[in-house]
């Protein structure tokens, strides 16, 4: 009894050791399972980011030069629209690869008398796919090469204001700006045959907004254009006093001329008129001669026996005759008149 007992016992501690092997095993598997896992995931994750960080993307916009830092290594072709493989750490350095605008504001140039003259001016350049390498190889990235392009510029439209005297700034602006363009073209495109070195960008445009004369040059411009518009004035009030005069001179002169044709025309009725009455009086007398010489013939008269007969008609015809003589003066020449002669009395 006490044997069947021990062999049961001893069967009951064998099983539960055997329980406790199985439920470690199983333990153990879990673990092992779950430690599989968590490797596989955190695998994944590495991969997802070394995989992330072996791409990179570049816009339609821009130009990018692939540069892996850890090698130091700058890609020699530029890239652009798309997604990119490379070498973990990799990076792209970005130029736009649309035309890129400067503003230059209130800035100053000189002359070429010397003088001061206030701008503001407008480019747009580009950049050129492969000109993308030289660029960075030279000034990095696009922050320096921006800035040397702009000073590149201002220069250009210095170089342009020392060409022009400030009285052409009045009068040539679209010369002056056609010249700042051509020059800003030179200054960041280059010119092999000159020997000058450019930027490595394309001029597209540009555009002169703006140009201030110095205030002594405007003055001096204002007081002259003022000088000029006070002579056109005096020469405006000069011509309409002496057309006034001409006209008073005229005026005159045809009041002479009126004057003069009326005078000819009062001395051309006198003179007419004068002579119609020496006519009148020339033909009076003639008729008068030729009836006393009728007479004189019909009646037998001498030329005193005229005269007498010439007085007595006058007295015939005056009605109230008053007449006073003095001795030894005779009234009736009636002798004269039968004997033929006549007796003309002394005073």
């Amino acid at each position: 009894m006490d044997i069947w007992t021990n062999r049961k016992q001893e069967s009951n501690s064998n099983n539960d050791t055997m329980v406790s092997r199985n439920e470690r095993s199983n333990e153990e598997k879990l673990i092992i399972k779950r430690v599989s896992i968590g490797s596989c995931i955190v695998l994944a994750i590495v991969a997802i980011a070394l995989i992330a960080a072996s791409l990179k993307k570049v816009e339609e916009t821009e130009y990018g030069l692939m540069y892996t830092r850890f090698s130091k290594r700058l890609d020699d072709e530029a890239q652009s629209g798309g997604l990119f493989p490379g070498p973990p750490g990799f990076r792209f350095i970005k130029i736009p690869s649309t035309y890129v605008t400067v503003d230059l504001d209130e800035r100053k140039c000189v002359s070429r008398d010397g003088l001061i003259v206030q701008f503001s001016v407008t480019f747009q350049y580009q950049m050129i796919a492969e000109n993308m390498f030289p660029v960075v190889e030279r000034y990095r990235d696009f922050y320096g090469w921006n800035q040397i392009v702009t000073e590149a510029g201002v220069s250009a439209i210095h170089h342009s204001c020392s060409e022009f005297t400030i009285t052409n700034f009045q009068t040539k602006r679209g010369e002056i700006q056609e010249v700042m363009l051509n020059n800003l073209r030179v200054k960041l495109e280059g010119n092999a045959t000159a020997g000058i070195e450019g930027v490595y960008a394309q001029a597209a445009s540009l555009q002169l907004r703006y140009l201030g004369l110095p205030s002594e040059y405007s003055e001096a411009v204002r007081e002259k254009q003022s000088a000029e518009e006070d002579i056109v004035l005096a020469k405006n009030q000069r011509q309409q006093e002496t057309t006034k005069a001409s006209t008073a001179l005229l005026r005159a002169q045809e009041e002479a001329r009126k004057i003069l044709d009326t005078a000819n025309n009062d001395v051309e009725i006198l003179l007419t008129e004068a002579r119609l009455a020496a006519q009148e009086t020339t033909f009076a007398f003639e008729q008068e001669a030729v009836t006393i010489v009728t007479i004189k013939d019909s009646l037998g008269l001498s030329t005193n026996g005229v005269l007498a007969y010439l007085a007595n008609g006058l007295l015939e015809e005056v009605d109230n005759l008053k007449v006073t003589t003095f001795e030894p003066a005779r009234l009736s020449r009636s002798q004269e008149l039968s004997s033929g002669t006549v007796v003309v009395p002394v005073a």
